[in-house]
């Protein structure tokens, strides 16, 4: 895919050269916009050029600007994301039956981010999230909360196994849906575990309690808030 790079300004352009370093995009640099589409693809320009035949897009959010291009390239509109939770989240975008992007994510604030700013610049249909680790599963619905309607929740039995993204690509592409999200009661050992991981991440500076390692395992808090609110707590006593 040749790429038309129309920018002038020139630490936009650099950020940009940097993100797009597959072989799958050649860039071109543009002094002035061609008349038609015979040699370049797609143009990247800072503001939408008016009167022009060539398809372009406007860089918004940098880490979705591959899957822009794609999206342009192959006519994709109405996407479904695929996202894996877990303590590395998977998320894959699938449109007119085309993988189109993947990327492995740990901090679930920034994948909520990434598909935040998909659905704005792009267009979502759906979001399926898979029903495993239901700690990070309900971390990631929460976070995502003001797209309820497009949410849809995917077993992950007999999913096969492989990499992170792999199994966001398979949630995305499954038709199975599961309308109710099975009720999660965290065990005593593993809210002993989130106490022991509060103790380790402050550097022994503080044990969460239990009623807050409960909101981690369920995903009402993340451990960072947990750690605050107990620290904050401990200080009025």
């Amino acid at each position: 895919m040749i790429v038309g790079l129309y920018l002038e300004d020139f630490s936009l352009l650099n950020k940009i050269t940097k993100r797009l370093k597959s072989k799958e995009f050649i860039l071109r640099h543009l002094k002035k916009v061609p008349k038609d589409s015979s040699e370049i693809a797609v143009i990247i320009s800072k503001d939408e050029i008016k009167n022009c035949s060539i398809p372009q897009i406007q860089p918004g959010n940098l880490d979705i600007l591959e899957l822009k291009l794609r999206c342009v390239y192959y006519n994709c509109k109405e996407l479904v994301a695929g996202i894996d939770p877990g303590g590395t989240n998977g998320l894959a975008i699938i449109g007119n039956k085309r993988l189109l992007y993947q990327k492995e994510i740990e901090n679930i604030i920034q994948l909520s981010q990434i598909v935040k700013a998909i659905n704005e610049e792009i267009g979502l249909k759906a979001i399926k999230i898979g029903s495993g680790s239901p700690p990070e599963r309900n971390q990631i619905i929460n976070s995502l909360h003001e797209y309820s309607d497009l949410i849809k929740l995917v077993s992950e039995k007999s999913s096969g196994s492989g990499s992170h993204t792999a199994a966001a690509t398979r949630i995305a592409l499954r038709k199975e849906i599961s309308d109710n999200l099975e009720v999660y009661e965290p065990k005593d050992g593993e809210i002993a575990w989130v106490q022991q991981e509060s103790r380790r991440l402050s550097k022994g500076l503080v044990t969460i309690d239990k009623q807050l390692a409960h909101q981690i395992l369920v995903g009402e808090l993340t451990m960072e808030k947990a750690i605050k609110t107990y620290t904050n707590r401990m200080k009025v006593h």
